[in-house]
C-alpha cells in the first residue's frame, strides 16, 4: 500500500527531474564558435564607391584606387597567416564553395545561418561559415580567443590565393538579454542539447502519465483525482515558468547563471520553488487515504503509515482552519498597492476576500501518545474534498468516541499540519 503512494512521489519527481534537466538542456547553447568567411578583395575594392546616399568620401575613392596588394595589405593591417596548402586547402576550399552560398556543392553547407538559405532573406555576397573552437587551430592563424576577435588567412592552390577572414564569437558575453546575435548559427551547433532536452521533456511528463496508479475503490476515502491533477498543472506550469523564463531572459542556460541577469535568474528560481512545494503536497494528497478497521484509523501516504487506534484517543473536536493573520493581510497590502497603482483589475481584490475568507473544515483527533491528527474534509469554500469522509464519524460513534461539534477556529496551512 505504501509502495503503491510512493509511485505518486515519483510520479511527479519524474516531471520535476524532465522540466529541470529538459529546459536546462534546451536552453544551452554551445560557449563559443569561430566563423570563416571567404573574402574576394576584388570586389571589396569595387565596393568602396557604392553608397546608398550616393556619397562617396576621398578616403573611399583612394582605396579603390590602390594596387590590389596595396589594398589587401592596407585592409588588412599586413597580418595575413598563410595555411599549409597540403593539410587545409581542401579544407578551405570546401568553406569558400559553401561561404559563396553554394551550399548543395560544399560539404560545409549545413554550418551557415538558416536564414542565408532563405530566398527572402538571401543576402548579398559571402556568407559566414560556423566552427566549433576545438575543430580548427585558430590560435595558430592569429585568432584570438576574445569576443569580435578577428583575423585574416590566406591559402595557395591552383587557382590562385584563397583569402578568409575568420571571427571569434564568445556566447557567453555576445548573447543579450531577450536577444539572439545576428545571423546566428544553425542550431545543431548553436544549442547542441536541445533535442535531447525535447526528449527528457517528453520522457518525464511520459513517465508521470503511465507510471501505474492504484486502483481506486468505490467506498475509499481519499482525494478525488481531478483535484489532484489540477493541482499537478498548476505546480508545472509554476515551475516551467518560473525555471524557464531566466534562460530566455538571458539567452542561455550558462547566461542565465553566470550573466549580468544573474540576480533576476534568483528572483525567478524562488518563484519556481513554490511550483516544486506544489508538486511535491500534491504527492502527498495524491497517495493520502483514509483505512478503518474495529480497532484504529489508518492513514497512509507515500511516508508510511499512521495508525491512530481508538484506546488511544482522548478527544475529537470539529475544527475550522483559517490562513494565519499575517497572510491574509499580505493579501490585503497586495489589493491596497494595486488600488493606488491604478490597476483595474479585480483579481488583487478577489484573492484578498479568499485568503481573508477561506476557511477548511475539518477533524482535530487528540491522542495519549502524540501531537493532534487533522484530517480536513472541506476546502476554503466549504466544499468537500473528501468522499466517503462520513464513515470516518460513523467509525467514531461506533467505537464509543463523541465528536465535539461545536467548531473550534485555528489558524494556520492545512499542508503543514
Amino acid at each position: 500500500m505504501v509502495n503503491s503512494g510512493r509511485i505518486e512521489l515519483w510520479r511527479r519527481l519524474a516531471i520535476f527531474i524532465g522540466i529541470l534537466a529538459g529546459t536546462g538542456l534546451f536552453f544551452y547553447i554551445v560557449p563559443a564558435l569561430i566563423n570563416i568567411t571567404a573574402v574576394d578583395w576584388q570586389q571589396e575594392q569595387a565596393d568602396e564607391l557604392k553608397s546608398i546616399t550616393g556619397y562617396v568620401s576621398t578616403e573611399d575613392k583612394r582605396l579603390n584606387q590602390l594596387p590590389l596588394s596595396d589594398y589587401i595589405a592596407e585592409k588588412t593591417a599586413g597580418e595575413i597567416t598563410a595555411a599549409d596548402p597540403g593539410q587545409w586547402w581542401e579544407f578551405l576550399h570546401q568553406v569558400q564553395i559553401a561561404s559563396n552560398q553554394q551550399y548543395a556543392q560544399s560539404i560545409y553547407g549545413n554550418r551557415v545561418n538558416d536564414m542565408d538559405k532563405d530566398d527572402f532573406w538571401k543576402p548579398r555576397g559571402m556568407v559566414p561559415v560556423f566552427f566549433k573552437t576545438d575543430e580548427l587551430p585558430y590560435s595558430q592563424w592569429g585568432l584570438a580567443k576574445e569576443e569580435g576577435a578577428t583575423s585574416f588567412l590566406s591559402v595557395a592552390g591552383q587557382g590562385g590565393t584563397s583569402y578568409f577572414q575568420l571571427r571569434y564569437e564568445d556566447y557567453l558575453v555576445s548573447v543579450g538579454a531577450m536577444s539572439k546575435p545576428y545571423r546566428e548559427p544553425p542550431g545543431w551547433l548553436y544549442h547542441p542539447y536541445r533535442t535531447i532536452g525535447i526528449a527528457v521533456m517528453i520522457i518525464g511528463l511520459l513517465l508521470y502519465i503511465f507510471l501505474p496508479r492504484r486502483k481506486r475503490e468505490s467506498d475509499e476515502i481519499s482525494y478525488a483525482g481531478g483535484r489532484i491533477v489540477a493541482g499537478d498543472i498548476v505546480g508545472i506550469m509554476f515551475l516551467a515558468l518560473f525555471f524557464g523564463l531566466p534562460f530566455l531572459i538571458s539567452g542561455g542556460t550558462v547566461q542565465a547563471i553566470k550573466g549580468v541577469m544573474w540576480p533576476v535568474t534568483l528572483i525567478m528560481w524562488f518563484l519556481a520553488l513554490f511550483g516544486v512545494i506544489i508538486l511535491y503536497y500534491s504527492a502527498w494528497y495524491a497517495s493520502y487515504r483514509i483505512e478503518l478497521t474495529p480497532e484504529a484509523i489508518h492513514l497512509i501516504t507515500y511516508k508510511g503509515e499512521k495508525v491512530c487506534r481508538f484506546d488511544d484517543i482522548t478527544a475529537v473536536e470539529l475544527i475550522s482552519l483559517r490562513n494565519p493573520g499575517w497572510f491574509r493581510k499580505l493579501f490585503l497590502a497586495m489589493a491596497m498597492l494595486s488600488l493606488f497603482t491604478g490597476r483595474s483589475s479585480p483579481q488583487p481584490a478577489g484573492s484578498a476576500l479568499l485568503a481573508e475568507s477561506a476557511a477548511y473544515g475539518g477533524l482535530e483527533i487528540r491522542t495519549r501518545s502524540g501531537k493532534p491528527v487533522y484530517l480536513w474534509f472541506t476546502d476554503q469554500l466549504g466544499g468537500v474534498i473528501l468522499p466517503n469522509f462520513n464513515r470516518v464519524p460513523e467509525a467514531l460513534h461506533s467505537a464509543g468516541i463523541p465528536i465535539k461539534e461545536e467548531s473550534r477556529e485555528i489558524e494556520g496551512f492545512s499542508m503543514f499540519m
